[in-house]
């Protein structure tokens, strides 16, 4: 009973990774990023990274950060204190049966993992989760100033942007955007104009509501 109960903690567990995962991959962090900075937040690691940055500047993942955290430290003293129960109460050996089952769900895991399974799963949540799919190739990489509803805001623009594409055709001149510049590697195009063409791994710094700005209800 005991090893059943530290399992279902440990599928808890990976199940806020996930879902935690997928939360800041919605904000527009890049996927390989938004894991680390789950875990890091899970574990209450604090790594003190550039990614940590985007992560304090932005209102949105300071609050799923601000989650993991919780749901983190909540789960590590649960466990402890279970853990000592158990200990005190007597830990009984799994039968060969639960092992194997265990081990079986531990290869289908990694089976998953190896073969792409996970990251299917989380494209389809981030595929149905996203509500402006106009916007899907502008991610929110950074809000750099905030003063009321007003703020300075690095978009990064995905691999789904159509080649040539013109920044007009982005919808963020309609609503109200400045694009204040166009960050192409090492290069800076100051206040583009709306013919200026935006290509995929492209930054744009832009101005304006920032609900407008990112495509999200604050």
């Amino acid at each position: 009973m005991q090893i059943v109960v530290a399992l279902v903690f440990l599928a808890v567990w990976l199940l806020v990774f996930w879902f935690g995962s997928i939360a800041f991959e919605a904000t527009g962090l890049e996927r390989g990023k938004a894991r680390f900075q789950a875990l890091s937040a899970l574990t209450g690691t604090g790594f003190t990274t550039g990614e940590a940055e985007l992560v304090v500047n932005h209102p949105r993942r300071r609050t799923i950060a601000t989650c993991l955290i919780f749901l983190g430290n909540a789960g590590i003293i649960s466990f402890l204190i279970l853990l000592i129960a158990y200990v005190r109460s007597g830990i009984v050996a799994p039968s060969p049966l639960f092992i194997g089952i265990v081990v079986l769900v531990l290869i289908l895991l990694i089976l998953s993992i190896r073969f792409g399974v996970v990251n299917a799963m989380t494209n389809a949540v981030l595929i149905v989760t996203r509500r402006k799919p106009r916007d899907r190739y502008l991610q929110t990489e950074e809000i750099l100033h905030e003063a009321g509803r007003y703020g300075v805001v690095r978009l990064a623009v995905g691999e789904e942007a159509a080649a040539g594409m013109a920044l007009k055709a982005t919808g963020l001149l309609e609503r109200g955007v400045s694009v204040l510049a166009v960050e192409r590697k090492d290069e800076v195009l100051p206040f583009p104009e709306g013919e200026q063409q935006v290509m995929a791994g492209d930054r744009l710094l832009c101005y304006g509501e920032v609900a407008q700005v990112t495509g999200t209800k604050r």
